[in-house]
């Protein structure tokens, strides 16, 4: 999986020029914590078909952050800055950063996710590098965010489908039990909708999670249980459980 596969890509944005009053608004009205900074510049002809159709390229120019804005007027607040303008009359690029740490849309999920807890980010730039009119700029693409990452994992293990959630265990990382599991379930026509066997603390998966798509699975439980296959039946949280 690659971000391409799961970035934002509808984007509220400012431009360098725009003040931090009407920034301070977009964030409000669309509930978001960051507006990405870009330049809109015509080109002759749509260059990112796969995205959506315009004739128009946003160059990237850096981030601005309600802590940004936090900043800015905690400053105004205190009288510590030799800027006579109301806060609110300042422009974005006067107070947006450069944001330096981005990925393209073919970067990995997996390198991506590691870079924002790395670097301790809640968010992704996601740009090209294009040549237009003669000059290589930077464009944005989209947006990769920690909510992105959470609903692609959250889809990876069939959350948005019905059925119900099965751990087989995996003795040692030994596959066989899985394989056994997928064969059974074949067989009773139980369809599998998702797989994930990734380790967790140990350099080998113990644990194969599946998807299955029905609500009844007595067949399949008594066919593992005969197979000497070990395995958790995860239920679905009633109503109000997954809130706390």
């Amino acid at each position: 999986m690659i971000v391409r596969d799961i970035m934002t890509t509808r984007l509220t944005t400012v431009a360098p020029d725009d003040t931090l009053s009407h920034a301070t608004n977009l964030l409000r009205q669309h509930q978001i914590h960051q507006l990405p900074v870009t330049r809109t510049i015509p080109v002759a002809a749509p260059e990112h078909k796969e995205y959506q159709a315009r004739a128009t390229v946003h160059i990237f120019e850096g981030m601005l952050t309600s802590q940004d804005i936090d900043l800015v007027l905690a400053l105004s607040r205190q009288g510590t800055t030799s800027d006579t303008r109301a806060w609110q009359e300042r422009h974005v690029v006067e107070v947006m950063h450069r944001a330096i740490v981005r990925v393209t849309p073919i970067t990995s999920v997996a390198a991506a996710a590691q870079i924002l807890v790395d670097r301790g980010l809640n968010y992704l730039p996601v740009v090209e590098y294009r040549k237009v009119d003669q000059d290589t700029q930077t464009l944005l693409v989209g947006l990769l965010t920690r909510s992105d990452l959470l609903l692609a994992l959250a889809r990876s293990m069939g959350a948005f489908e019905p059925g119900m959630q099965l751990d087989v265990t995996l003795p040692l990382g030994a596959t066989a039990p899985l394989a056994e599991t997928l064969r059974i379930a074949a067989e009773l026509h139980v369809q599998v909708r998702s797989i994930i066997a990734a380790p967790l603390t140990s350099t080998v998966p113990l644990t194969a999670t599946l998807r299955i798509g029905t609500i009844n699975p007595t067949a399949l439980l008594i066919r593992l249980q005969e197979a000497g296959i070990h395995y958790s039946l995860v239920t679905p949280p009633i109503d109000g459980e997954a809130h706390g």
